[in-house]
């Protein structure tokens, strides 16, 4: 700036501070010009050395009496300039408010009250930043956890109650962060309507609404604390509008109490928030339990180990043979997945399954199943199994995704295997999802050459209408009908229902999970031959198939022996002799 060229100059000279350069200015300026006037004066008119000394030392005396007094005068009006950069330079280091004072009216007066009016609001704007919620003006994290860790240090009992909006992230990639915003101050002024003076309502996280508040530590307390808090994420999940958008919120809420869910602010709060988690349509408040924060802590680290599996090399493929009572022969497998973990050892498919298919891990490992099951079909070729049927089972979402047909038309391919070597496996509820997706699929996996069968049977709600339109060649009773068959009359006519319904739609029908030899022959009593389960043969590796179907043809052995042919032409048909 032109006005600053001077200063830009002086300001080079890092030894001096500013004062001392003013005061400096001030010195020279007035005693250069008059000491040498002075000694002019007094060259021209003195008579000698001596008057010209005398001369020269009042005239000093007298010029430094007048500068020092001078300068005093300026150190004390640069102390306005001084002040207000102490004051700025503590509060930019450590918030500390100097004192300014407001009352002078000129220049130097006004610096004073600005630099103070500025300093004032730049608290309050910084406080309300650091500890306020701009969308909903409520206390932010910071400032609820500085509230609940005060009410601790006290010994008070406290509660703390969150309240999680569930289509947040859905309303803000649908809609944009200022839709989602606005849905949250909504919010928390429904729920604020109904917080009770002296508890707190805060916004912790993102989706997330908090209250807070001390209460006693008794059985009856808390829970007449956690009804009316039901009572509220209840009154306050009414549908409302954002602009043209109407919305009916998803609330999940959970509640912890200090001491006993936590022993801090932070784990309180944390509690608080893993309990709404775990809340749904049917439990919409959740208190908070230790077991249930382990649960979600080993949920996450076998996420985390899953997402390693297959790259490591962990996952693998067991095979369970499917036999035909009618002509005594294994006539198929079934792939399952299993999951060999380094240091848990078998970690169970009802355990890491619904796991991987709750997150993007399903089509990965879906993908790699049907690819390996396919592989597999090839190396049986040239071997006793060169003529079995490889089932595979589909997940809901893999069944969902729009590039199912030709990711199983590349796996065959690479493989370089006949298409009727493969079934693809699909629960009910999964076929049921969308009709017109399921019909689609179905025709292309069958003009394909694949077979395709309906898992589970019976769990579901298929509509038989539908269901006669579908292309599909087998139907799985699901085993929950086939366990104690023999001995439950719901189960038996269930069982019943379906054999007959398969019958008339012209398709295969197969219990699955048969574990008893009652089991068997009720149902083959009843018109259903063939079979799967643990009473034939456990699922193996490929490596000890060859063992397993042995034990199956063993087990067919068995029951042809005991109840129908006892001769020599029973062994003839396994290769046998007596």
């Amino acid at each position: 700036m032109p006005d600053l060229w001077l200063y830009d100059r002086m300001s080079r000279v890092g030894v001096l501070s500013y004062r001392l350069k003013i005061m400096l200015v001030a010195f020279l300026g007035i005693h250069v010009p008059l000491i040498a006037v002075v000694l002019y004066i007094a060259a021209l008119n003195a008579e000698n050395w001596s008057q010209f000394i005398g001369t020269l030392v009042v005239t000093l005396l007298a010029t430094l009496l007048g500068t020092g007094l001078t300068l005093f005068v300026l150190n004390k009006l640069l102390s306005p300039v001084l002040l207000t950069a102490q004051a700025l330079e503590g509060f930019r280091r450590d918030r500390s408010l100097g004192e300014l004072p407001r009352h002078y009216t000129d220049e130097a007066g006004r610096l004073m009250a600005c630099a103070a009016e500025t300093i004032d609001h730049l608290k309050t704007t910084l406080d309300r930043l650091e500890h306020v919620d701009e969308a909903t003006g409520l206390p932010n994290r910071r400032q609820l956890l500085a509230t609940m860790t005060e009410a601790i240090e006290q010994g008070t009992a406290v509660a703390l109650a969150v309240v999680r909006f569930a289509d947040h992230a859905r309303v803000k990639n649908a809609y944009g962060n200022a839709a989602a915003e606005r849905a949250m101050a909504i919010l928390a002024r429904r729920i604020g309507s109904f917080v009770a003076e002296g508890k707190i309502l805060a916004r912790p996280g993102r989706a997330e609404l908090a209250i807070f508040g001390t209460t006693r530590d008794d059985a009856a307390t808390q829970a007449a604390l956690a009804f009316r808090i039901r009572d509220v994420v209840k009154s306050s999940s009414g549908e409302f509008a954002i602009g043209g958008i109407v919305l009916e919120p998803t609330l999940q809420s959970g509640l912890a109490f200090y001491p006993a869910d936590g022993a801090s602010a932070e784990k309180l709060l944390d509690a608080a928030a893993a309990a709404a988690t775990q809340s749904g349509p049917a439990a919409p408040l959740v208190l908070h339990s230790a077991a249930a924060t382990r649960a979600a802590r080993s949920r996450f680290e076998l996420e985390h180990d899953l997402r390693r599996a297959l790259p490591e090399g962990q996952l693998d493929l067991h095979y369970q043979p499917i036999v035909d009572l009618a002509d005594h022969s294994v006539i198929g497998a079934e792939a399952l997945l299993r999951w060999q973990h380094p240091r848990r050892g078998m970690v169970s498919p009802a355990e890491f399954i619904p796991l991987a298919e709750s997150t993007d891990l399903i089509q990965p490992i879906g993908q790699w199943v049907l690819s390996r099951a396919c592989m597999q079909i090839r190396e049986w070729s040239d071997t006793e199994f060169g003529d079995i049927r490889l089932a595979v089972n589909l997940s809901a979402r893999q069944f969902l995704d729009k590039d199912l047909v030709p990711h199983v038309r590349a796996a065959i391919e690479a493989a370089g295997i006949s298409p009727d070597r493969l079934e693809i496996e699909l629960t009910e509820t999964a076929a049921m999802a969308d009709h017109a997706h399921t019909r689609r699929v179905f025709t292309a996996l069958r003009d394909l050459g694949v077979g395709i069968a309906l898992d589970d049977f019976g769990t579901g709600y298929a509509s038989m209408s539908y269901l006669r339109k579908l292309p599909f060649n087998k139907l799985k009773i699901d085993r929950e009908f086939v366990h104690h068959v023999d001995r439950s009359g719901e189960s038996q006519a269930i069982c019943d229902a379906l054999i007959v319904l398969s019958r008339g739609l012209g398709i295969n029908v197969l219990a699955e999970g048969a574990e008893r030899e009652e089991e068997v022959r009720h149902l083959l009593s009843r018109g259903c031959t063939t079979f799967q389960g643990y009473y034939f043969a456990r699922p193996v590796p490929a490596a000890e198939l060859p063992a397993a179907v042995a034990v199956a043809q063993l087990r067919m052995l068995h029951h042809e022996m005991e109840h129908t042919d006892r001769g020599p032409a029973a062994l003839s048909r396994y290769g046998l002799r007596a």
